[in-house]
């Protein structure tokens, strides 16, 4: 049996809340969750249930209220600006639904563009073959405004790809996208976790949610059910039957 890894990122007690008093609203309540190496987990459940919330905090992007979290041994509520600044741009990579591109950039040069700012020397060469990835190497030179919301997708996660993040965050990245564009997306975050980094991707989309080693399934922001790789149907039942049958 292969030695199970520890895992890349760690929640304790996790809490997030909204407002003071009487117009507390708590988003997270009590989560506990590790996710390991060369895994790709899917954080599912209802609109606000609390998922992107959760990925923002699990990334830094978003304080907590509470509880602990541990990024690549980091914990990004008491890490210094630098050092969180250093984190994001050496290890841990993202792709939101809002691809984030400079607009008169061609699609190289955004995919290279972290790795530009990093002074790699081989940051151009890391994105021709991130393009190649995800299937837009013809359009290497076109400026990222005259192509179409898939393909600023497919540069988006190719920034990514380019960068070889340890760990990945998706929020919805294929929440606006045709099938064909979706498939490419997802398929270039299953490989990074294939070769060996952590992606945590939060998504409506079963099946985006079907290419997951482990789905986690978050009601009224709260862990309700987790389990490994699971078909549409399974994901489809378990949102219906209120997650009976899975482990809890």
């Amino acid at each position: 049996m292969t030695p199970r890894l520890p895992p890349v990122i760690t929640a304790r007690q996790l809490t997030k809340t909204y407002g003071r008093g009487s117009a507390t609203r708590t988003v997270l309540d009590d989560v506990d969750l590790e996710i390991g190496p060369s895994m790709l987990t899917a954080i599912i459940g209802p609109s606000g249930s609390g998922k992107s919330t959760l990925l923002f905090c699990l990334s830094g992007l978003e304080t907590r209220s509470s509880g602990e979290i541990d990024l690549l041994g980091v914990d990004p509520a008491r890490a210094r600006s630098g050092r969180m600044a250093r984190l994001y741009r050496q290890h841990v990579g993202f792709v939101f639904q809002d691809y984030n591109l400079i607009p008169y950039l061609s699609a190289r040069r955004n995919a290279a563009l972290p790795g530009l700012l990093a002074g790699r020397r081989d940051a151009l060469r890391r994105a021709d073959s991130a393009l190649s990835e995800v299937g837009l190497t013809e359009f290497a030179s076109t400026p990222a405004s005259h192509l179409s919301g898939g393909q600023q997708q497919r540069i988006a996660l190719a920034r990514v790809l380019a960068g070889r993040p340890e760990v990945v965050f998706a929020d919805e990245p294929t929440g606006a996208l045709d099938t064909a564009a979706s498939a490419a997306v997802m398929g270039g975050l299953r490989a990074r976790a294939d070769e060996g980094a952590a992606v945590v991707l939060v998504t409506h989309d079963l099946d985006a949610a079907a290419h997951a080693d482990c789905v986690v399934l978050l009601r009224d922001g709260r862990i309700h059910a987790q389990r490994g790789k699971s078909s549409v149907q399974e994901l489809a039942e378990l949102l219906q039957s209120g997650a009976e049958g899975w482990s809890r």
